[in-house]
């Protein structure tokens, strides 16, 4: 059984973190694969017993699920495991690179967390991290770690509200809307959008709309009734995204193991579990 808490972050930090999260299970005998949906967030994963893998299934490429931050992805992922599975991790605003300094915004990257921070410090976190219980003490520490290493992000009031409105359209608006909501124009939009994310609005809106698609595949709705609520023409160009943003087909999706997509789909932040500002 996958045991999986996030947890709000500090209030220093809640420009630039969605939230703080950390997942365990017992020992796997066999491989286990997860498909992780692109979701238009940045993030932080770092391995605290046996590291599984990463896998792209467009691309074949594959790394070890050790330590390691990732810009927004525009395809999926699979994260495969064997052993016991402990892991620490952080979830950043759709501007989280740009936060981190990342001028490339790691667009479907991988930055191995010493690559930023050195072997040394990466070191210390793992072992700072095991040492703490699995709970609000380890999120703690992985905040703490955080909040002098994120920088201030310009223009953040402009990308924040365009954001709000396509998080809260379920993608489903136009950038148009989209730059009349935020009171800018489409060049300004579109410049300031992909300065700070590395996408433009539209991909990221592409990206959420199917978010909330595939969510509600989880939650077993009809795909006939989820493509008409979600603004697809018809079952085909529903099944044409599907394809894209996880690898597989609707079918094969439900035959896969699909705990982690369930997980961060239903859980709820713990805002009694923050550290302090």
């Amino acid at each position: 059984m996958v045991t999986y808490q996030r947890f709000a972050p500090p209030e220093a930090l809640r420009d630039l973190v969605e939230h703080v999260w950390l997942v365990e299970s017992p020992p796997l005998a066999s491989l286990r694969q997860d498909i992780l949906i692109p979701n238009g967030r940045p993030g932080l994963a770092i391995a605290l017993a046996e590291p599984g893998t990463r896998h792209d299934p467009l691309t074949l490429a594959e790394w070890p699920n050790t330590a390691s931050v990732f810009g927004i992805m525009t395809r999926p992922q699979v994260i495969g495991q064997t052993g016991t599975s402990s892991y620490a991790g952080v979830e950043f605003k759709p501007w989280g690179m740009a936060a981190l300094g990342r001028a490339d915004r790691l667009v479907d990257g991988v930055l191995p967390l010493s690559d930023w921070v050195g072997d040394g410090t990466t070191a210390a976190l793992v072992e700072q991290l095991r040492a703490e219980p699995f709970g609000p003490a380890r999120a703690d520490r992985l905040a703490a770690f955080l909040k002098p290493r994120l920088t201030e992000v310009p223009s953040l009031p402009l990308v924040e509200q365009a954001v709000r409105v396509i998080d809260e359209a379920h993608g489903r608006t136009t950038v148009a809307e989209v730059a009349a909501a935020a009171g800018t124009s489409y060049s300004t939009l579109y410049r300031v959008f992909t300065r700070n994310l590395g996408i433009g609005p539209k991909q990221y809106a592409e990206i959420i709309r199917y978010y909330h698609f595939a969510g509600g595949l989880i939650g077993g709705d009809a795909a006939a009734t989820l493509s008409a609520l979600h603004g697809y023409y018809d079952q085909a160009h529903a099944a044409r995204d599907f394809k894209r943003y996880t690898g597989v087909s609707a079918t094969s999706f439900r035959a896969v193991q699909n705990g982690i997509a369930a997980l961060m789909h239903g859980s709820s932040v713990q805002d009694g579990t923050r550290p302090g500002g």
